[in-house]
């Protein structure tokens, strides 16, 4: 048996020739893409590149599928072959069928496409074959510009009448068909004015003041709708959203601003003068690269301040007390980013997207009554400030008298939606209503704990991620008392003799006039996030939607761990393996090599499928700034059981550390611009425990196993 395996070893060896010095994960994927045949460009990627790389993620999922979609389509060719009739088959019996429809057909064209960068003009991203025709490829400046102009033309074909989606606008002055002169550097977004004088009005999807004289500030609105607004039958001002907010909801598409990040502040300064309460908003994926220190100096030390971790539903469980210890992770990470003598009175998480605890931090927000003066939702960028302002109108927290009136604000991927202060009137249940509200609460928890035992059953049986995700209701509490008969329709408040729609609430009326307001603010730039480097396409790939299931790694000495091309973390040097947790957005991809081929692998693979994020042509990648060594640090090993830290590296993610009890394991983090590596107390310490079985001679482990808390 012994010298079965030495003739095995020996002819792997013979098969691999300058490969055999690598690790044994080494030549296993090389063996395996010997199965990959396509003469498509990230095949013959992946067979020029497999024998430098350990592992990736991409590399083996394309290998495990393959031979499972051959199997499939030479069966399904089979059922769709119509049995030889049987007198054909006595005539000519010598006959032969040959069908090579098992084999892969030849692949369409890609098709062109478009990215765009925030507040940037999109460009073009043609695929090429080779890094060669990368190199080379240069056009005229002048042509770039036409073509850039025509591929614009042709994608917003579609939207050349998109002004008709408002209420009614001027049209006289509009051509009937619009022709675009591709010599001419315009795109049909309306006729600005700079005549016009701005408004006093905000619009309800951003807050930017309203006004039709450039289309690159904020706020715009073409000269055909801002005008009628003032005439007879035209929709008021108050009823519409600026162009931007229109084209982020209806098209995805974000339009060119001009805002620096120094004028943020400057929106939040007013806030220590009025005093109230401050909602400090924190992404829980990305902390604390996603808590600005600058915040805290604008309001004060003074003003009380309500944590709110956002985004608890991407989060996996992975013990029965895991919401306690990410809370009080989370408090210890916003003290030590200078708010440690800041008066915080509560720290919250919730989902604002499904709506998990936000009843509860409503009943937390009424209990801070006392608190006198207005409540302000502050934050960085892209943290949900936003969501969890549409999500508090639709509740007991917004005067029933305006839910119908306010419009919500605006929500995007694009970081810096929110341009000005949004805001709503707030209701203070007591008495009688306080009363309705627990009794509506204490049926939704039972409500709630059969949903749960519902979806345990569920996970159980289908291993759907969904069903792990935290969930949780919103509703407006209804006095089953009050008059029944139907009030009166509350968007007739504002109308006026000419039929204008109006919407938004008038602080001068009674039920108004002595409110307390909950403001929605814009987002802070944090300098340490990346999201500002990607792209529309990038950033839909690197922010996940779905609960972000770990994928667990055991990495020797001597190797290095991409999470895209967005960050690399090594494992310089230790006593034994190390097992590296990734806890990032499952469409980055993740990919070991050793460290002196680290930097090679990076350049040749980076903007391909490989690396997946960031992509795009040759001026794309080269506007992407390379990988910097941010720090060098030393992790203690607490048991193979239990992460005793986590890496942070930006927007990328973060990678819990395990490994053996007292040892000591020295890493190295890399970023862009070194941007956003923190090391932190492990935030879900026990998911390496979840991880199922090591795949046999490979450094993965097999899919995460769901915990539920019971």
């Amino acid at each position: 048996m012994l010298r079965i395996g030495r003739l095995y070893n020996l002819k792997i060896s013979h098969v691999l020739g300058p490969f055999r010095q690598s690790s044994t994960f080494k030549s296993k994927l090389y063996l395996k893409t010997t199965l990959i045949d396509s003469n498509d460009y990230t095949d013959q990627l992946i067979k020029q590149y497999a024998p430098k790389l350990i592992f990736n993620s991409v590399v083996e999922r394309k290998v495990l599928n393959i031979k499972k979609q051959e199997k499939r389509k030479c069966r399904e060719t089979k059922e769709s072959i119509e049995p030889l009739p049987l007198s054909l088959k006595y005539v000519l019996d010598d006959i032969e069928i040959k069908s090579d429809e098992c084999s892969n057909p030849e692949e369409e064209k890609p098709l062109e496409k478009i990215i765009h960068f925030p507040y940037n003009q999109g460009f073009n991203v043609e695929k090429v074959t080779t890094k060669e025709e990368i190199e080379t490829t240069s056009s005229d400046v002048a042509s770039e510009a036409n073509e850039e102009v025509r591929r614009r033309y042709e994608m917003q074909k579609e939207m050349n009448n998109w002004m008709v989606n408002y209420d009614s606008y001027d049209d006289s002055n509009l051509d009937k068909e619009i022709d675009l002169d591709v010599t001419e550097y315009k795109i049909n977004y309306g006729t600005p004015d700079p005549s016009i004088d701005i408004s006093n009005v905000p619009c309800g999807g951003c807050g930017a003041l309203l006004h039709c004289k450039d289309t690159a500030i904020p706020g715009y609105i073409p000269s055909e709708i801002f005008k009628n607004s003032f005439e007879d039958g035209g929709a008021a001002l108050e009823a519409i959203v600026c162009q931007r907010c229109h084209f982020l909801k209806h098209y995805n598409l974000a339009l060119q601003v001009q805002v620096t990040p120094d004028d943020y502040p400057k929106v939040l300064s007013s806030i220590s003068q009025r005093g109230g309460l401050v909602i400090l908003m924190v992404d829980l994926l990305d902390f604390p690269c996603s808590i600005w220190p600058g915040i805290g100096e604008i309001f004060g030390y003074k003003i009380p301040m309500v944590v709110v971790g956002n985004k608890v539903d991407l989060l996996p469980q992975d013990s029965k007390n895991f919401l306690k210890r990410i809370k009080q992770t989370l408090l210890d990470y916003v003290k030590l980013q200078g708010f440690g003598s800041f008066n915080i009175k509560e720290v919250a998480l919730i989902s604002a997207k499904t709506g998990f605890g936000v009843e509860d931090l409503i009943t937390r927000l009424n209990s801070l009554n006392r608190v006198k003066g207005d409540v302000y939702i502050v934050g960085c960028t892209n943290v949900g400030k936003s969501s969890l302002f549409n999500a508090l109108i639709q509740s007991d927290y917004c005067k029933t008298q305006a839910i119908d009136l306010i419009q919500r604000a605006t929500t995007s991927v694009w970081p810096g939606t929110t341009l000005n202060l949004l805001k709503f009137p707030i209701k203070r249940p007591a008495g009688y209503r306080q009363f309705l509200r627990e009794k509506r609460l204490n049926l939704m928890h039972k409500i709630q704990a059969e949903e749960n035992t519902l979806r345990k059953e569920q996970l159980r049986q289908t291993k759907n991620a969904k069903y792990a995700s935290l969930i949780g209701h919103i509703g407006v509490t209804k006095n089953p008392d009050s008059i029944t008969t139907d009030p009166k329709d509350l968007f007739a408040q504002g109308e006026a003799s000419s039929g204008k729609l109006t919407m938004g609430v008038d602080e001068k009326l009674a039920q108004f006039a002595y409110s307390k307001w909950c403001f929605d603010t814009p987002g802070v730039v944090q300098p340490d996030q990346i999201i500002h480097l990607l792209t529309t396409e990038e950033l839909l790939l690197t922010l996940p939607k779905e609960l972000v299931i770990p994928r667990t790694l055991c990495l020797k000495p001597n190797s290095s761990l991409f999470i895209a091309g967005l960050a690399r973390l090594d494992y310089v040097d230790g006593p034994t393996s190390i097992r590296l947790t990734v806890f990032a957005s499952q469409e980055l991809p993740l990919t070991v090599c050793t460290i002196e081929d680290a930097e090679e692998m990076y350049q040749k693979l980076l903007g391909t499928d490989l690396f997946r994020v960031p992509s795009g042509d040759s001026k794309r990648i080269s506007r992407w700034p390379n990988l910097e060594l941010a720090k060098e640090f030393t992790v203690k090993g607490q048991s193979w059981y239990k992460s005793s830290n986590d890496v942070v590296l930006s927007n990328a993610g973060w990678v819990a550390v395990t490994g053996k009890m007292e040892l000591e394991y020295k890493l190295q983090a890399w970023t862009p611009e070194k941007r956003g590596v923190y090391i932190r107390d492990c935030l879900l310490p026990y998911a390496v425990a979840l991880a199922g079985k090591r795949i046999k001679r490979s450094v993965a482990y097999n899919k995460f196993r769901f915990y539920l808390k019971e």
